[in-house]
């Protein structure tokens, strides 16, 4: 009796859904009360993870189910592409991540566990990044060039901390040594934050990573960001110059986040996240609030868009990483 019961349960919860589905209405997936996970490859407190947790709160607005911050931190981003790659299609779960994941990853690492062309479905661009090289604010180096010439002649002034191998800016770390003629030695981090703390300690003479790592540093007089690698000098940092304008043109730098469903997430699914991004990131609030923790913040796009962006930064990149030879497990 109870078998039938559930078989005219079931049947009628699919008649239902091909009913609401029929009437353009939410599908089964947002149907339930299951949380929307929205995982961050980089641990909590940091600036991506500040910068999702700005857009979640934007989000809920557009969603009934609780949307919950899930910080899958490791690997240069890599551990949570695998979390994506292993959720459930149903439209439940994304992942904000760097171009990193999609464009670097495939080309260093020997023993990746995903594929960026089958194993996700892009939704929208969410923010641009630049990157900045820093120094310690107490140093006596104003400009690039005052770095570099101390950098020729002291090994621990040339010890250049990334926070990442593998990833765009230790590329953008290569191409200043390959630039500069300056033989900088690459000294890696787990993080931002301890990266952060080496330098205000002077154990390392300069660092590159993502604006957002310096910005409150920066503010605060701890350190001075020396260079950036946007097209254009950027609008929370104007008095800094690009690396264009200190003659090195090879290190503009395209990057940012964007947000991912595992493959096969329905249509309706991948729209609904799209529409739901573009009206919280049109939100003077939210791109206030995204631009002062150091990132800018883009309008939204297509998920043809997104594709697109991959590709061409897959054509940029390419040549790069493989003329440093750099691979790893």
């Amino acid at each position: 009796m109870s078998h039938q019961n559930h078989s005219f349960n079931r049947r009628q919860m699919l008649a239902l859904g091909a009913a609401s589905l029929a009437a353009g209405q939410m599908p089964q997936a947002w149907a339930s009360n299951a949380p929307l996970r929205f995982i961050v490859p980089f641990p909590a407190g940091g600036a991506a993870d500040v910068m999702g947790r700005v857009i979640v709160d934007a989000l809920k607005e557009d969603f009934t189910q609780p949307i919950i911050i899930e910080n899958r931190a490791g690997a240069s981003t890599r551990v949570a592409a695998e979390v994506l790659k292993n959720a459930p299609p149903d439209g439940n779960t994304v992942l904000m991540t760097l171009m990193d994941t999609m464009v670097i990853a495939p080309q260093v690492y020997n023993n990746l566990r995903y594929n960026p062309e089958k194993d996700f479905a892009p939704i929208t661009t969410v923010a641009d990044l630049t990157y900045g090289i820093a120094v310690n604010a107490s140093s006596p180096y104003k400009t690039l060039d005052d770095y570099l010439k101390a950098a020729k002649k002291d090994s621990q002034v040339a010890a250049l901390g990334v926070s990442g191998l593998g990833s765009l800016l230790h590329f953008v770390a290569f191409g200043l040594i390959r630039e500069s003629k300056v033989d900088l030695s690459i000294i890696p981090f787990q993080g931002g934050a301890l990266m952060v703390t080496n330098l205000m300690g002077n154990q390392i003479g300069s660092a590159v990573d993502g604006i957002g790592v310096f910005l409150e540093h920066h503010r605060n007089g701890k350190v001075r960001i020396l260079a950036v690698s946007s097209k254009q000098r950027v609008s929370q940092l104007p008095d800094v110059p690009t690396f264009t304008e200190l003659g090195y043109p090879s290190l503009v730098v395209d990057s940012g986040y964007s947000l991912y469903a595992p493959a096969g997430t329905p249509d309706a699914s991948i729209k609904r996240w799209n529409i739901a991004m573009r009206k919280a990131l049109s939100r003077p609030e939210v791109r206030q609030k995204i631009q002062t923790i150091g990132y800018q913040p883009t309008a939204g796009s297509t998920p043809e868009e997104v594709e697109q962006l991959r590709k061409r930064l897959l054509e940029r990149w390419t040549p790069i990483v493989k003329a440093t030879g750099y691979k790893s497990d």
